[in-house]
């Protein structure tokens, strides 16, 4: 408005300001927005003539605005029309004043636009600056990973260099001990041609004194009789004159031995073996007398043999010093025997597993009278709440107790076991398979045993994560924890496991939910790991291997059934501390494990003992020959994997090993099988099932090299006939286990074979053979304890 008024005429602005219409205007216009009246035309007249009735003098910017409505503060306090309309000729800005306000706001612009630049220039100057630093970072990383690669380069080919070393050392050592060997032979054979020809003039020196020695003889035979006359006559004789040691005949090798020897031999016995040498001389009689032959009786041996009247005169005799006593699935034992138990004060181990006959009362009795029990095995059975009462109040030494899949306790049991006066020194328990207990039975068993050293819940499907979270909480000496079959556990169980840095044996199978972040957590935190059972856990991954690696004390691996572990996790394991002490590694079904995961075993598990690479069908022959090469490898299972005659022929030279399986190799023949029992001529228990290449001839020259044979399983194998059998019953005396099921052409006359040979076979697998009739099986049941037979047809996946 100021502007549009500055055109007009002085004339013009005069008589606007003599009129005060800009005062005027700004009332009505302050009037108009502050009332805002609704007949707004009849406001504006109203007040135009309250002007013209009370003149200009009276006039003021808030005139028309009610006294309510004005603020208590007055904020403006002149017009700003004022300086708007009031604008007098004098105020106008010369030219001058332009120029300078121009110049002023050039300079202002230049000075801005000068320090934008110089703002952009430092910024871009910056940037070079800390481009060159990551240019320089760069470069000095590349040359460091150069020298890395190049270094874990010159590491391989070091230990390349050195293994070269070591098997020519291995070489030209064994060729040592060959030539030495020959040397030692020669000088041997010499010998005995000295030895022969001393041996024939001695000979032809004794026939003149012929006559001499047959009177000696004589005289021998009468003393001898004059002994056992006195023998039956009942009179004393010395230790010297007994069975003929005096004359040095009628004594066998065992009476020869010294005492302790003698009784030592006689301690691997069984009660019925020990009961059948008391039968045989009165020296024998003696030794089966002593005191330590009777500290421990093992019935479950002969459990479909013993009764109450046996077993009771046997625990009269030893109950002075019986110590350790098994009963395990007694049946025929009733409660006389069982009181005949509690009479011995002296007992420490007693086991009466799965014994149907056992109740609440007949342990109350037992405990009453073995208070001094240290190890207590109850599993199978039907006891209740009473029973771990009575085990509460008795037992104040126990240490170890089994509960395995007994069904009838309760939690309040527990709260027994774990308030008794055994509580502090219980450092064993194994509660598998008693769904029964809730978490509150576990709180009960953790606040009650705060030394808990070993902790068995297996089978337990319903086991949750708070279960064992209390346990590791409260127990902080649990070194060993077993919780096979419980697939409801989550990290969180393991991760609080895990903050116990005693844990050594840890195992679990069938879990999918627990994955590589417990283990990690292990593997940090727990430095004494040494035995480690994960198998069936699908989601661990080689990262688990990895951080396993680092526990130096690790002895036992079994990742069965990992399908995700692959070669590079078992680079990682192999690469840590860990495969120093490494003796068992269990890989079962581990599909993505090949022939470098072998290469990595090779080079560093030289303790390893036990192998499982079963059915990993990425591992050839060239993975399996270097298997060979770890001499110390006792147990290899190769079943399923690619190996030949070319890879059983490299395993053929580590003559260490005892039990090897090669099921379902099919590529297997008779010269691999040959060359195979040629070197390992010590091998105690092969599995050949399903290789349907081998033919007898194999078997021959298995039974003629490997004659110690004492488990075989030749079960699949179609063109094993009857001479197979001959073969192995005329030279493997030492088998207690054969399986022939399927071997279509085995007969009735192969039983008969092993009746006469193989006195020591046990256990007998005949399934789906035809030839075999039912009538030679019940013969031979006689003389085999466990034989399964049938003569259905063999089944589709037998392959034939």
């Amino acid at each position: 408005m100021a502007a549009s008024l500055r055109g007009l005429s002085a004339d013009l602005r005069q008589y606007l300001r003599v009129n005060k219409l800009p005062d005027i205007y700004e009332a009505l216009l302050t009037g108009l927005s502050i009332m805002c009246p609704e007949d707004y035309l009849t406001f504006i007249l109203e007040k135009l003539m309250f002007i013209k009735e009370n003149g200009l003098d009276s006039l003021t910017w808030d005139m028309f605005i009610e006294e309510e409505m004005k603020p208590k503060s007055r904020i403006v306090s002149e017009s700003n029309l004022d300086m708007i309309f009031n604008f007098e000729e004098w105020l106008m800005p010369t030219p001058e004043m332009y120029t300078l306000a121009y110049s002023h706001y050039n300079f202002k612009l230049k000075e801005m636009c000068f320090c934008a630049m110089l703002q952009y220039h430092l910024m871009q100057r910056r940037k070079k600056m800390l481009l060159k630093q990551r240019i320089n970072m760069a470069v000095k990383h590349h040359a460091s990973r150069m020298l890395r690669v190049h270094l874990h380069i010159w590491k391989a080919w070091v230990r390349y260099r050195k293994g070269r070393q070591s098997m020519s050392f291995q070489k030209i050592q064994h060729v040592y001990h060959v030539s030495i060997g020959r040397v030692i032979f020669e000088a041997w054979y010499k010998h005995t041609l000295e030895a022969r020809k001393q041996r024939e003039y001695f000979e032809n020196f004794a026939l003149s004194a012929s006559k001499r020695r047959e009177g000696l003889r004589q005289q021998k035979l009468d003393m001898v009789t004059s002994m056992f006359n006195r023998l039956e006559r009942g009179e004393n004789m010395e230790d010297d004159d007994l069975f003929g040691q005096g004359t040095g005949e009628a004594r066998d090798s065992v009476s020869t031995l010294p005492w302790k020897i003698a009784i030592q031999i006689f301690s691997y016995l069984d009660i019925a073996d020990i009961a059948n040498c008391a039968c045989v001389c009165r020296f024998w009689k003696v030794l089966t007398q002593a005191n330590l032959l009777w500290s421990k009786i093992n019935f479950s041996n002969v459990q479909k043999r013993v009764t109450d009247k046996v077993a009771t005169r046997l625990l009269y005799k030893a109950r002075p010093y019986l110590i350790h006593l098994n009963m395990r699935a007694c049946q025929h034992l009733t409660r006389p025997t069982f009181l005949s138990v509690s009479e011995c004060r002296n007992l420490q181990d007693l086991n009466l597993s799965e014994c149907t006959s056992l109740d609440d009362d007949i342990l109350k009795i037992v405990t009453r009278g073995c208070q001094i029990l240290l190890y207590l095995n109850i599993a199978h059975t039907n006891l209740t709440d009473a029973s771990l009462r009575a085990v509460n109040k008795n037992c104040m030494n126990l240490q170890y107790i089994s509960l395995a899949f007994c069904s009838k306790f309760t939690d309040r049991g527990l709260l027994y076991l774990a308030s008794g006066k055994c509580h502090d020194k219980l450092q064993y328990i194994d509660i598998s398979g008693c769904l029964q207990i809730t978490p509150q039975g576990f709180h009960y068993m953790a606040s009650g045993c705060p030394n808990l050293q070993t902790v068995i819940a297996n089978e337990f499907p319903t086991l949750l994560d708070d279960c064992i979270m209390v346990i590791a909480e409260k127990c902080p000496k649990v070194h060993t924890v077993s919780l096979l079959g419980c697939p409801l556990l989550t990290d969180e169980c393991f991760k609080r496991l895990a903050q116990n840095k005693n844990l050594q044996v840890l195992k679990i199978d069938g879990n999918h939910r627990v994955s590589d972040n417990s283990l990690k957590l292990l593997g940090h935190m727990c430095p004494e790991l040494r035995h480690v059972y994960v198998a069936d856990c699908q989601r661990l991954t080689d990262a688990t291997l990895k951080a396993l690696s680092g526990c130096k004390n690790l002895t036992v691996l079994n990742l069965a059934d990992c399908v995700r572990i692959s070669d590079a996790g078992v680079r990682h394991l192999m690469e840590g501390p860990a495969a120093a002490r490494l003796r068992e590694l269990n890989l079962t079904n581990c599909v993505r494990v090949g022939d470098m995961a072998m290469v990595n075993v090779h080079k560093r598990c030289h303790n390893l003992t036990y192998l499982n690479v079963n059915f990993c069908e990425h591992i050839s022959e060239a993975g399996i020959e270097l298997l060979g090469q770890i001499h110390s490898l006792v147990a290899l299972d190769v079943s399923g994997c690619n190996c030949g005659d070319q890879g059983l022929s490299a395993l053929g030279n580590n003559s260490r090993l005892r039990d090897v399986v090669l099921s379902e190799s099919s590529n297997i023949t008779d010269l691999g099988l040959q060359k195979f029992a040629q070197q390992c001529k010590e091998i105690e228990r092969l599995d050949l099932s399903h290789c349907m290449n081998l033919t007898d001839g194999a078997i021959k020259n298995l039974a003629f090299c490997c004659r110690m044979l004492t488990v075989l399983n030749l079960a699949g194998c179609k063109h094993v006939t009857d001479l197979s059998i001959q073969y192995l019953s005329g030279v493997c005396h030492y088998l207690t286990q054969l399986d022939i099921s399927g071997c279509i052409h085995i007969s009735d006359k192969a039983l008969k074979y092993l009746r006469k040979g193989c006195k020591k076979l046990r256990c007998l697998n005949m399934m789906y053979c035809k030839k075999i009739t039912k009538h030679a099986t019940q013969k031979i049941q006689r003389h085999i304890q466990v034989v399964e037979y049938s003569n259905d047809e063999v089944p589709a996946y037998f392959g034939y």
